[in-house]
């Protein structure tokens, strides 16, 4: 991964794309601090950053890649960015929303939990939300992809980062 500014990308081998917001944010420092354990306050602030970064809400997006080291992760990620209403992150992956031709498509890869989980996923959602931005996803592209959100979630729930990459400026 190459990161540069956007009038020195033109000239790369492939189509850039754009880091059109970021966010991050921390809770707390132990999950025995968390106000809540279903729901992530550090996941909703660092996506408000790069949402309000970035100029887009949770109804812009094609395609979403979320950290899911754990499977209560994705939906607790869901609502704490506002895709789903607090309860039912879980009916969205449940009514195969988040599924290849759904209406979001979510780890088009696989996810860490059935692509690759090497202990550190770190760069693998945002080299997947890359190729689906570039339209190289082959059998798995979403079509007409244009905004992508990643989000990574971690520290015990207590921290998370949030990207929003595009294909256009």
């Amino acid at each position: 991964m190459v990161l540069t500014r956007a009038d020195r990308a033109k000239d790369c081998a492939k189509a850039p794309v754009y880091v059109r917001g970021a966010g991050e944010a921390t809770e707390h420092v132990m999950v025995t601090q968390m106000r809540d354990l279903t729901y992530s306050e550090a996941t909703r602030m660092s996506g408000e950053k790069a949402f309000g970064m970035a100029g887009v809400g949770p109804k812009d997006f094609d395609h979403i890649m979320l950290y899911d080291a754990f499977t209560s992760g994705p939906p607790i990620m869901l609502e704490s960015l506002g895709f789903a209403k607090r309860g039912e992150g879980v009916h969205f992956f449940e009514e195969g929303r988040s599924t290849p031709g759904g209406s979001l498509p979510i780890n088009t890869n696989g996810g860490g939990l059935s692509y690759t989980h090497s202990g550190m996923y770190g760069i693998f959602p945002i080299i997947e939300s890359t190729r689906q931005l570039r339209g190289e996803g082959g059998a798995r592209q979403v079509p007409n992809c244009k905004l992508s959100l990643v989000n990574g979630m971690g520290g015990m729930l207590s921290a998370a980062g949030t990207l929003v990459l595009a294909n256009q400026r």
